[in-house]
């Protein structure tokens, strides 16, 4: 059987489309995880992007927070003991550090109700918190941390969890402004003045309020930033914790979802966590404000055994996070 040359050239031709085809697909698929770019007009639901089948309760659920043994001895002056401790660089797992933590600085869930400028809603973040629900199976009764928590309604990744799937958690915020509006919102969650530390021990650290754009100011680095963002000098002195020391303080070391926004020090603030002694199975991490390539965060999390779902972005610059899960995760 003979072809003219006009058809062999018509084949080659669609040959090579199909291989140039394959070239990009593979490319894409190596070039990192996917990028959701959210419109601020979008109503798409972050949930359900493989067509999955809505099977589980949408709605406020009525639930007990748990709570924790405190003790508070008056005669006990835990400021001056703190002190030293921070002079000291104490251990992470100190077990002075650990008291003062549980017994002055937690402040346990509300019992009063809700308090909230949309009591009405169910899902308060910018798309995190129904990818994350779906990827832990609609789970109940879990245990988060949001840190960078803010006013503890607007723009929360955890508001979700705690109305809807019945979950205990934890909420920090460094900014003191924040933290006394995120105390009228009776949250059932146990909350925290403080910052978490870039530096695997306590110290008391300078923090600049600027209501969601505030940061720990502890290095040249973090000046700098301010400086260029064109951000407001506001300084206060805070306490600052390792993340470690608070869960170990909450005899909670397992974390179903951490979220974690402190503008600049997230892989500081990952990198004093001992994996090995902590399960955290998600996370949603802010990356944008990073003077390091978004890149070194996901190696960093990769060579912790996590693998990374997907970065997400708001078209407006005001989320860029990337989303991790624990390999071989079983739910």
């Amino acid at each position: 059987m003979r072809f003219s040359t006009p058809f062999l050239m018509v084949c080659m031709a669609a040959v090579v489309a199909i291989i140039v085809l394959m070239l990009q697909t593979v490319n894409q698929k190596s070039s990192g995880p996917p990028t959701i770019i959210i419109n601020d007009n979008s109503n798409k639901d972050f949930s359900l992007p493989f067509n999955q089948q809505r099977r589980y309760v949408v709605g406020a659920q009525a639930f007990q927070p748990r709570g924790i043994v405190q003790s508070h001895n008056e005669s006990y002056n835990y400021k001056e003991v703190l002190t030293k401790l921070n002079a000291d660089h104490a251990a992470m797992d100190e077990p002075r550090l650990i008291e003062i933590i549980r017994n002055h600085f937690i402040v346990p869930p509300s019992k009063e109700s809700y308090n909230l400028k949309n009591p009405d809603k169910l899902e308060y973040s910018n798309g995190q918190t129904p990818f994350i629900d779906s990827r832990l199976n609609y789970m109940e009764g879990g245990f988060y941390v949001e840190c960078g928590a803010l006013n503890g309604e607007q723009g929360s990744n955890t508001l979700f969890f705690e109305k809807v799937r019945k979950w205990n958690g934890l909420l920090v915020e460094a900014d003191p402004s924040n933290h006394e509006v995120m105390m009228t919102k009776h949250r059932k969650a146990f909350t925290m003045h403080a910052c978490l530390n870039p530096k695997p021990y306590p110290a008391v650290m300078t923090f600049n309020k600027a209501f969601n754009r505030g940061r720990v100011v502890h290095d040249q680095e973090a000046k700098n930033w301010i400086e260029k963002q064109n951000i407001k000098s506001d300084p206060v002195q805070v306490q600052c914790l390792p993340l470690y020391s608070i869960l170990l303080a909450l005899n909670q070391t397992t974390v179903d979802f951490f979220s974690l926004d402190v503008e600049g020090d997230e892989l500081n603030v990952l990198k004093t966590i001992p994996f090995d002694k902590v399960n955290i199975k998600m996370l949603t991490v802010e990356y944008v404000h990073d003077t390091r390539r978004y890149s070194d965060l996901q190696t960093f999390m990769e060579s912790k055994g996590y693998e990374t779902l997907l970065r997400m972005q708001r078209d407006n610059g005001s989320v860029n996070d990337i989303i991790f899960r624990k390999k071989n995760l079983a739910h």
